[in-house]
């Protein structure tokens, strides 16, 4: 099944903080939605935004985004779910081709990716993350180039998790690869230390890569695993969002160390201290240096006493402006002030010049 299932139907960007050229384009792609399923997926999408934006470090980052959605009709509704895996055996008819059970585990839920690139490129060739959103309620996703994700219970997260591999290069933190209890072959890590942000064989204070991130008083190690055979099910020892160095992760027991003992990149809790670090610092270029102020109109009495206070301020501020880009912004916000004093400012990812 592919692209001769389906057809695209529109593209819509929803959330405009800028020309594409300056900022972080994210893609929502529909899949396994009919022609008359479609402003459902427009739903999904909606709640993924709000989601994306009340979730730590994104609720302080959304000016770097900006977000389309395209429109994909697919002939027949959901996804292949093979028996194989304990699927209903299920085969439909989508534009994406999406099938669960790949590498013999059901949850791993991929489409083509290159059908979706070639798609993406063609309808917004600036993007830089792509998410396919699945019409099934199966809980499954996967990460790569392009995420995906269905809509079981808790799909938001899904969604977070697999952006946190394809835009920001993080890894699973979680300790298995088929499950607890599963795996006989994933006892100890045997590799050499993993280029990735956030998973290490360095349990040492002074060496481990996020070493600036962990409090002097947190033990380092700051869990070890007491039985390699198995996933460590010990409780937190640490207060919540403490980083440190935790044994297991990377899909395996023993030998490798996650910075948190929950993450969205472990068990779908709030990005930990290390990912969330990743995030803000590859965002960071599609921020602008300074954005407006957010403040209600006034009345245009009130409006010119504040002019010649904020005057008055910037006179003062002269000089040391010239040697902090902080207070230049400040400035530049009290003359924005100035300027839409009437009007007032809802819009916090207006930029000043």
């Amino acid at each position: 099944m592919g692209i001769n299932n389906g057809q695209v139907t529109g593209t819509t960007k929803i959330v405009d903080h800028g020309p594409a050229s300056d900022r972080f384009n994210f893609v929502v792609l529909a899949e396994g939605f009919r022609q008359d399923e479609l402003p459902l997926f427009e739903t999904y999408t909606n709640q993924l935004i709000n989601f994306l934006f009340s979730s730590p470090p994104f609720n302080d980052l959304r000016c770097a985004f900006n977000i389309y959605r395209i429109n994909v009709a697919s002939d027949e509704t959901g996804a292949d779910d093979p028996a194989a895996c304990g699927g209903t055996g299920t085969t439909v008819a989508t534009y994406f081709d999406a099938s669960f059970c790949n590498a013999n585990i059901r949850r791993l839920l991929v489409v083509n990716s290159q059908t979706a690139i070639n798609l993406l490129n063609s309808e917004v060739p600036e993007w830089h993350q792509a998410l396919v959103i699945v019409n099934s309620t199966v809980w499954g996703g996967s990460g790569g180039q392009v995420g995906v994700t269905s809509i079981a219970t808790g799909w938001e997260t899904i969604a977070l998790h697999e952006m946190g591999h394809s835009a920001f290069g993080l890894v699973d933190e979680y300790p298995y690869w088929s499950g607890c209890g599963i795996d006989t072959t994933r006892d100890m890590y045997p590799g050499i230390e993993p280029g990735v942000p956030n998973a290490t064989t360095d349990s040492n204070r002074d060496t481990i890569k996020w070493g600036a991130l962990i409090l002097a008083s947190t033990p380092m190690p700051t869990t070890s695993n007491p039985d390699c055979s198995q996933c460590d099910s010990q409780a937190n020892p640490q207060p919540p969002g403490t980083v440190g160095a935790f044994e297991g992760g990377y899909y395996y027991h023993c030998g490798i160390y996650r910075p948190a003992y929950s993450c969205m990149m472990k068990d779908l809790q709030d990005f930990c201290g290390v990912c969330q670090e990743r995030i803000r610092s590859t965002l960071a270029p599609f921020l602008e240096e300074c954005y407006a102020p957010q403040f209600e109109s006034r009345h245009w009495i009130i409006c010119f006493f504040l002019t010649l206070i904020f005057a008055i301020i910037i006179v003062i501020l002269a000089i040391p402006a010239l040697f902090s880009s902080s207070i230049r912004c400040y400035i530049k916000g009290l003359i924005f002030r100035i300027r839409n004093c009437k009007k007032g400012n809802t819009d916090e990812c207006v930029r000043v010049l």
